[in-house]
């Protein structure tokens, strides 16, 4: 694009994650225009939430997706086992007629799939390096799309509706001022990931490090994802301490990693601290605009719904938006149906996340 270009387009949308990417492909589909744009210069993004559940899986089936995604390459979870100094103390298999307890889908895989689909019904825009700057304005004063950077330059993009698919720090959310109730959770999160050792089964593990939970799950290409809570706030005095003892704790939980965690995880920098928090926009929707996934809703990590209720929305507002297009965009007072849809799933997803974390514990021990 050319300094200040101007483009137009039906929906613009705002972040190429799962949600972003998949209701670009079902709307373009259907023959409705979209601008897709996302801050990235490709789609080989930072991302950790890619555990797909039943929910997830059953969108990607019912849109023809799931096939390609699998021969892109995913990895079923098995089982999830519980151990205590170095032993398995309990196991929970899949149930009647399931097959697995989560699939790790690495998130390129999944958006190369739903983006090289989208691209195959032509006349797509996917504009990488574009960072929001605000909503455009006609003399009205009214939003009549956003303002964005591309590759450092200044262009607008005019839209009918603007969806806001740009996560837990949404540029959208801001700039339209639907501010979030935000829970803190008590805990923080540390992140690495390694090789996984030889013969390492693909399931997630969980354990209880003085007193606060420990989980391991197995990833596609043969990697283990560590996620290691902490007490909120605590990095920065931990980090003041002798590393060698913290990560040893590690190794007493999963012998098995005394190698992988030697080669791998060194010193304090191999591992990536998340900062955890849920939230819930008071409304997903205003005038033209929309909000889905963790720019309305964020959820922590546990229960790995995350990435399966950003499928969840976009599936229902792609509907949404179809039936909005007969009659050009003009009810834009039908966004609200997204939350009032969804509203009281994610709800209840966001309670369970509490109490699965309040629980861990007396759950632990009960299997011992």
């Amino acid at each position: 694009m050319n300094q200040n270009t101007h483009l137009k387009t039906d929906v613009c949308i705002v972040g190429a994650g799962p949600g972003g990417a998949l209701l670009s492909f079902l709307l373009k589909q259907q023959g409705i225009s979209t601008i897709l744009i996302e801050r990235q210069p490709h789609l080989l993004k930072s991302f950790r939430g890619e555990v797909l559940n039943a929910d997830g899986e059953h969108v990607l089936n019912k849109h023809g997706l799931y096939h390609s995604v699998t021969q892109r390459g995913v990895l079923p979870l098995e089982q999830i086992q519980y151990w205590e100094n170095g032993q398995i103390i309990h196991t929970i298999f899949p149930g009647e007629q399931e097959s697995h307890v989560g699939i790790h889908v690495p998130q390129d895989h999944l958006l190369e799939v739903i983006v090289s689909q989208s691209l195959k019904q032509g006349n797509e825009h996917v504009l990488f390096n574009t960072v929001m700057t605000g909503f455009l304005r006609n003399k009205a004063d009214k939003i009549v799309g956003v303002n964005v950077r591309h590759e450092g330059r200044p262009a607008s993009i005019e839209a009918a509706v603007i969806v806001g698919a740009d996560g837990r720090y949404s540029a959208v959310r801001r700039y339209a001022s639907l501010t979030p109730e935000i829970h803190k959770h008590g805990y923080d999160l540390l992140w690495a990931r390694i090789p996984a050792p030889a013969g390492w089964e693909p399931a997630v593990r969980m354990a209880s490090m003085d007193g606060q939970q420990l989980a391991l799950f197995s990833q596609f290409g043969g990697y283990v994802q560590i996620g290691w809570n902490i007490p909120q706030g605590s990095f920065s005095k931990l980090r003041e301490q002798p590393f060698a003892p913290f990560v040893q704790k590690l190794v007493t939980a999963f012998p098995c990693l005394t190698d992988s965690v030697a080669e791998h995880i060194q010193t304090w920098s191999d591992f990536v601290l998340l900062s955890v928090e849920s939230s819930f926009a008071e409304s997903w929707a205003q005038d033209n605009i929309v909000l889905l996934g963790d720019a309305a809703h964020t959820m922590t990590p546990t229960g790995a719904f995350g990435l399966n209720a950003a499928l969840e929305d976009a599936d229902v507002l792609a509907e949404l938006l179809i039936d909005m297009a007969a009659d050009q965009f003009t009810s834009t007072e039908r966004l609200q149906e997204l939350q009032a849809r969804r509203g009281e799933k994610v709800k209840q997803q966001l309670a369970r996340q509490l109490e699965m974390e309040s629980s861990f514990q007396q759950r632990y021990e009960s299997f011992q």
